[in-house]
């Protein structure tokens, strides 16, 4: 947790929503190293943003927030 919000501050400012269009984790051969990972990674404003990568297959969910 502490890791999405050190990358994520920088981009985040108090009261403004930044326009995310793309989440995406994306598995990766590297056949001269011989080793499969996983990227995270975001696309916002127009910039992509590394995550990290995983040597373990991260469980994807999806969440819904209702707010009365």
């Amino acid at each position: 947790m502490s890791l999405i919000k050190k990358t994520l501050n920088p981009l985040i400012t108090k009261n403004i929503r930044n326009n995310i269009t793309e989440i995406r984790v994306e598995e990766v051969h590297d056949i001269e190293e011989e080793k499969v990972f996983w990227r995270i990674y975001y696309t916002i404003d127009e910039k992509i943003v590394i995550l990290g990568e995983s040597i373990v297959n991260p469980q994807l969910f999806r969440y819904k927030s209702n707010y009365l």
